[in-house]
């Protein structure tokens, strides 16, 4: 499966060490360019991507304000290059993306997905560390999580 990723998932990964699930989980891993920009400063140098442009200026200016501008490159990335899986954790992107077709997953889904493939042996751990990490998870959200 091909995924677009954004900034916050990859920083919140980098943050407990995990970010080798992706290249473990996924065939290919697209990060738009502004999404580069952003996480200029993090050592991603184990991660094997590939850089997306999103060339629909009208369409990413129409969603620039609603979203931030990574959030908004995944987003028509994505719908450019005809990949269905997106990588967001913000809600109102996560609904963004949902309501243009897109299927979303975001941090949390791509621990449990290694948890499910026996990647990760202790789910509730590492969603400890991604709240030390400056992940805010409702008591609700981090309960369905580690069902």
């Amino acid at each position: 499966m091909e995924i677009v990723i954004n900034t916050s998932p990859l920083i919140f990964l980098h943050g407990i060490e995990k970010l080798h699930l992706l290249n473990a989980l996924y065939s290919k891993i697209y990060i738009p360019h502004a999404v580069l920009h952003e996480i200029c400063d993090l050592d991603i140098g184990g991660l094997d991507y590939t850089i997306l442009h999103a060339s629909n200026t009208v369409a990413v200016a129409s969603l620039l304000g609603k979203l931030h501008i990574g959030e908004v490159e995944v987003i028509i990335s994505a719908l450019e290059n005809d990949i269905q899986t997106v990588v967001l954790d913000d809600n109102a992107a996560r609904i963004t993306a949902k309501q243009l077709g897109l299927d979303v997953t975001g941090t949390l889904g791509i621990l449990r997905e290694g948890r499910n493939k026996g990647i990760i042996t202790d789910l509730a751990s590492e969603v400890n560390k991604l709240q030390i990490n400056g992940m805010y998870l409702s008591d609700q959200l981090a309960a369905e999580i580690l069902k």
